[in-house]
């Protein structure tokens, strides 16, 4: 068998030597010192590899694979196997990764956070340390924020990986056991975070359900009969590739991965529910119950509790599972905490939880602890019954498991302390391969929605007019119909996007760039979004992105305006804010009556340092945040030493 194309380490620059004798930085610059002689002994190798056939490219796979599962595979292996992949993209795909897409891919072989700006082209990259790692033949998995992005990027990834003789996955949600297993079985696997997470559950449910995690010698001897074999899906946590690692592992740590009995039938006794929603509406704020701030839970006060128990009825009492001010108490969070079109969308009689981060639909997902069942009775649909959980993992808890996780981001370094305390990742800025050209307009503050709107919608006109294309990012479904209805007064020509109307989701992305495009989108237009330009849109400034608010994490703020201006093409970006914007009523009533008392113009704008108070409420939330998830991580710990213990 041919032996794979090996270079000499002494025959590298001083600057990479595979002693790991590099910059310890992790800023651009840094990164560049530390991979430069890295990157020329990659180029220097597929320079060898451009004069050899399709059939010697097999071979040399073949020669690494067998190298890396061997105890005497050589510290350059990765830079061999990166120098393979990146001829097989250059034939299969037409494309020559960048420098800067080399060192990315180098970072990430190390088990690092590779933040690169969007656009930059983090779906190349992944492919880099995922054939590397296949070569161990353990399986490599690439965990995605949705099904769109793991089957685009999957379908970009298999003809490169089958000309090297690596197979490829792809996990859909809902497939059939064979299927999903014939996709774990690849040598690449790409699936959304989500259900990766959620076939671990179901694979621990069915090794209980087989009686152990393995077969016990003694049981075999004494009966004669072997116990029986797990039905599992998955082989083993041995390395993953995150996408949108900052989303994954920060911003839904809290959302815990759940698999519960039975289906969402309709409850059989909702009389709790329906009189606990009844009571709700009734109680005032501040007198029956409270709340410490804004965002902390909602109490009952003594005088609340007593009005609680007064108006309990024989009929609800026999159908209760908890404490009965736990009933009210979440009947007061779904009418004053949770909001239609907002936190939640109703559709087909159906209550479904919209991501935060995202913007998506999550018909799989519910709420704990009857708030589901108390949202359904405000929101007077059928209300469904509860189902005790079976297994329950949190995001960070099921990517812990594998023995090796890296990621990528566009959005990494400021939170690379919580990452490196969390998960002992360690983040490595990556350089741009052409100098950014966004301009990132000053924020413009308004007394209030309507004039904010007013002014947004002046600013779409006169973009529109000139040809250039603009894309309006809001927070929730709400805002985004609102200001489509303003837009259809005036009849501009526009596309939404949003949780409700998502079916042409890669159709409104594709055109958004077109010249003149209006595209208003939620979330859902922000990670893993790609919106190509035409040279007439270029020419007429590029994209415009327009925030109507800012997120409660800065990290998604510059996830949207990352829409604008990728790999040097030009484009803005600008945030439009208003006093009673949702970010902004955390600074609480002292702030507001603050503002009230400052001078606006004739069309309702602020001065420009008002911006200054939403980015210090930012902080504020993001530190409270920071805050939580640090709790419920030492809190999984305790959880992990338990089970140990036990």
């Amino acid at each position: 068998m041919a032996q794979s194309v090996h270079v000499d380490p002494q025959s590298l620059p001083t600057v990479f030597h595979l002693s790991g004798i590099f910059g310890t930085g992790t800023g651009a610059p840094a990164t560049t010192r530390r991979f430069s002689g890295a990157v020329a002994a990659i180029r220097a190798a597929s320079a060898i590899h451009a004069d050899e056939g399709d059939s010697r490219l097999r071979e040399h796979a073949a020669a690494l694979r067998k190298e890396s599962r061997s105890r005497s595979a050589a510290d350059d292996l990765p830079i061999r196997a990166i120098a393979l992949i990146a001829e097989s993209i250059r034939r299969t795909r037409k494309l020559q990764p960048y420098d800067c897409q080399l060192m990315a891919g180098l970072a990430l072989t190390e088990g690092r956070v590779a933040e690169m700006a969007t656009g930059e082209g983090k779906t190349l990259v992944a492919l880099l340390p995922a054939f590397v790692f296949a070569m161990h033949g353990r399986g490599a998995h690439i965990s995605t924020v949705n099904p769109y992005l793991a089957a685009r990027d999957c379908e970009f990834a298999q003809p490169v990986f089958a000309l090297l003789g690596i197979t490829t996955g792809l996990l859909e949600e809902r497939a059939p056991k064979p299927k999903k297993k014939a996709a774990y079985d690849c040598d690449v696997t790409y699936g959304v975070g989500t259900e990766f997470g959620f076939d671990y559950l179901r694979d621990q449910l069915a090794i209980r359900a087989a009686g152990g995690a393995r077969p016990h010698a003694f049981h075999e001897l004494l009966l004669g009969v072997a116990r029986p074999k797990p039905d599992t899906v998955q082989r083993g946590h041995a390395f993953a590739i995150i996408d949108e690692a900052d989303s994954i592992l920060l911003d839904e740590a809290r959302s815990p991965l759940i698999i519960s009995m039975g289906e969402n039938a309709p409850c059989k006794e909702p009389a709790p529910y329906l009189l606990a929603d009844q009571i709700a509406r009734t109680l005032k704020h501040g007198e029956d119950f409270f709340s410490t701030t804004p965002h902390d839970p909602l109490l009952l006060s003594d005088t609340g509790k007593f009005r609680a128990h007064a108006a309990l009825t024989d009929d609800a009492l026999p159908h209760l599972r908890r404490v009965w001010t736990h009933y009210v108490e979440q009947a007061l969070h779904a009418r004053h905490r949770l909001h239609r079109d907002v936190h939640f969308i109703v559709t087909e009689g159906k209550v479904v939880i919209v991501d935060e981060f995202t913007g998506r639909p999550c018909p799989d997902r519910t709420w704990r602890d009857g708030l589901h069942q108390a949202v359904e009775a405000a929101s007077a649909v059928t209300i469904t019954a509860e189902n005790p959980s079976e297994a329950t993992i949190t995001r960070p808890g099921y990517f812990r498991l594998y023995e090796k996780a890296c990621g990528m981001t566009g959005t990494a370094a400021e939170a690379a302390s919580e990452l490196r305390e969390a998960y002992d990742l360690n983040v490595r800025v990556v350089p741009l391969n052409r100098p950014c050209r966004r301009t990132e307009l000053p924020d413009r503050v308004f007394m209030d929605r309507a004039a904010k709107l007013a002014a947004v919608t002046r600013d779409i006109f006169e973009r529109h007019g000139k040809g250039q294309p603009v894309l309006v990012g809001t927070r929730t479904v709400a805002n985004s119909e609102e200001l489509a209805e303003l837009l259809s007064k005036f009849k501009f020509p526009f596309r939404l996007l949003n949780a409700k109307q998502d079916s042409d989701e890669a159709e409104i992305i594709a055109k958004a760039g077109e010249p003149g495009n209006i595209t208003i989108a939620t979330n859902m237009a922000g990670r893993g979004a790609h919106i190509p330009l035409p040279p007439q849109s270029e020419s007429a400034g590029g994209l415009h992105v327009i925030g109507l608010e800012r997120h409660e994490s800065a990290r998604i703020d510059r996830q949207l305006i990352g829409r604008a201006a990728r790999q040097g093409q030009p484009g803005s970006a600008q945030f439009f804010l208003s006093l009673d914007d949702d970010l902004l009523r955390r600074l609480g009533p002292t702030a507001a009556a603050k503002f009230a008392r400052m001078t606006a113009t004739p069309e309702g704008e602020l001065p420009p340092d008002t911006a200054a108070y939403f980015l210090r409420a930012q902080r504020s939330v993001e530190h409270a945040d920071r805050n939580g998830r640090r709790a419920l991580a030492e809190y999984d710990r305790w959880i992990d030493e338990l089970k140990q213990a036990l």
